[in-house]
């Protein structure tokens, strides 16, 4: 990626920042039974359709369908008020690279007022400067698009001076098609062999990885 320092650091935020698993494979069941009839596995249909949106997953699922799965998908997910807990070791990564002085943003395939709403819940959103989810965009990741419009609202006019974190290959892809540094977060992902196999520039099984990677590549620019 050359010799430039790390500025910013962008995340995903399902797997990543929040373990929101559990929330996301109960509103799924249930609303996969009420519309389908049958009870599924869904932390399998969630491996199998890493890193796309609960829309492209309904048309899949559904067909024409879609919009209602969404809605009901949504109600169920958003009324739990199970608490919502980042993975160990986040919120000490995200306190050491603010105060060393990072711009930081969430770049997710969540709808964004969605994810607003959880970083405010579980304490965060105050480290984020931007949060960038499918609907800012024309296209989801694996597209560049959010890590363009994330450096759009964070100010950062290099990507290779930005590194972004996630768990699943199209946030590798995402970073790869933006210019940017790409961090597998394997504490989080479903599946972490393909997550290796996509090949990031780092493969951290702890958010302390990624500190230390951005920390020894804070040298001045030359």
């Amino acid at each position: 990626m050359g010799p430039s320092a790390v500025k910013a650091v962008f995340w995903d935020l399902d797997d990543t920042v929040l373990d929101t698993l559990s929330g996301r494979a109960d509103a799924l069941t249930e609303t996969y039974e009420e519309f389908i009839g049958e009870r599924p596995d869904a932390r399998e249909l969630w491996r199998m359709h890493l890193g796309v949106t609960i829309e492209a997953l309904a048309k899949e699922l559904t067909g024409n369908d879609w919009p209602r799965f969404v809605e009901r998908y949504r109600a169920i997910y958003y009324a739990s008020e199970e608490p919502l807990e980042p993975y160990p070791g986040v919120v000490e990564t995200l306190e050491a690279l603010s105060s060393d002085g990072l711009d930081m943003a969430i770049v997710t395939s969540k709808i964004s007022w969605g994810a607003r709403g959880e970083l405010e819940r579980a304490g965060l959103l105050e480290y984020f400067a931007a949060v960038v989810g499918w609907d800012d965009c024309a296209r989801p990741k694996p597209a560049p698009d959010p890590l363009l419009v994330a450096m759009e609202r964070t100010g950062q006019k290099e990507p290779a001076q930005i590194a972004y974190v996630g768990d699943v290959p199209t946030d590798v892809q995402a970073a790869r098609a933006a210019g940017c540094r790409a961090i597998g977060a394997s504490w989080g992902s479903l599946d972490p062999e393909r997550l290796r196999a996509a090949v990031p520039d780092l493969l951290a099984e702890h958010p302390s990885a990624v500190l230390a990677y951005v920390r020894r590549r804070r040298r001045p620019i030359a």
